[in-house]
């Protein structure tokens, strides 16, 4: 869908066109809100931190607030869209040494990564490590047909009686988990024009300890329905909602901004 969009399609056109293929279901929240994503992650997790981490405890932002203006953002920064799923070990420098975060949101992801050439109905694992650097694993993902096979193979290796190795060997319960995660962000703001926004937009992140990375906007063709891009440098999530907060409180803004994070 974010592929669809990123061509120019608006989001329910996009979204019919993935329903006609057989890669959402008819019911498609746990395609579009990110629930799917985030079960996977989850399973992922367990796998190379040996940490149960339940899914309703992660933090999950799925696609439906992605406009195509965004994707107008995304290239002017040389980026596109993704909705990845994320788990990673926090700094041993940091607050929570060692704690691990897990969440799910759209990113912008650079055009020169990977996971930015991964379309249609593909799915793609990156993993990075300190011995072997960056690992990328690629394939379908989802679709009518990869879940079928899948579905059948399982129960054929059943119905055979295979004996398989426990699929999660590593076991962990001494980690802790952070959810508010850290990274720069990207934030969408909606106004009317007035004197004084940017500014007005610098003191709120600057009350939050956010510092501001840049600021973008498209020439206005209409300046009661306007909108303009700032970017963070690295701070907590719970920082930025913060601001949003802040700013969807102000007189120019027209509501909430939409908020991600930046694959860096």
């Amino acid at each position: 869908m974010l592929g669809k969009m990123e061509e120019g399609a608006e989001y329910d056109d996009a979204l019919k066109e993935a329903q006609d293929l057989g890669y959402t279901e008819t019911d498609p929240a746990a395609d579009v809100e990110g629930h799917d994503v985030r079960a996977k992650i989850a399973i992922l997790a367990k796998l190379a931190f040996g940490t149960t981490v339940h899914p309703a405890s992660i933090p999950c932002q799925g696609i439906t607030p992605i406009l195509p203006i965004d994707f107008e953002y995304a290239k002017i920064l040389d980026c596109t869209i993704k909705l990845i799923g994320t788990a990673t070990r926090l700094s041993e420098f940091g607050e929570h040494d060692g704690a691990l975060s897990v969440y799910v949101s759209p990113k912008l992801v650079p055009n020169s990564h990977i996971l930015a050439s991964i379309k249609g109905g593909g799915n793609a694992v990156t993993i990075d490590s300190a011995n072997i650097g960056t690992s990328t694993f690629t394939g379908p993902g989802f679709g009518r047909f990869p879940t079928a096979n899948s579905v059948v193979a399982d129960v054929c290796r059943i119905a055979s009686n295979t004996i398989y190795a426990d699929p999660f060997p590593l076991e962990s319960t001494s980690v802790a988990i952070d959810s508010d995660y850290s990274s720069c962000f990207y934030i969408r703001i909606s106004f009317q024009d007035e004197l004084g926004i940017i500014r007005k937009i610098g003191e709120l992140a600057e009350g939050c300890g956010i510092s501001i990375n840049s600021v973008l906007q498209n020439p206005m063709k209409d300046r009661m329905f306007a909108d303009c891009v700032t970017t963070t440098e690295d701070c907590k999530m719970s920082q930025v909602t913060e601001l949003c907060r802040a700013i969807g409180l102000a007189s120019f803004a027209r509501c909430e901004p939409m908020f991600m994070p930046l694959l860096t």
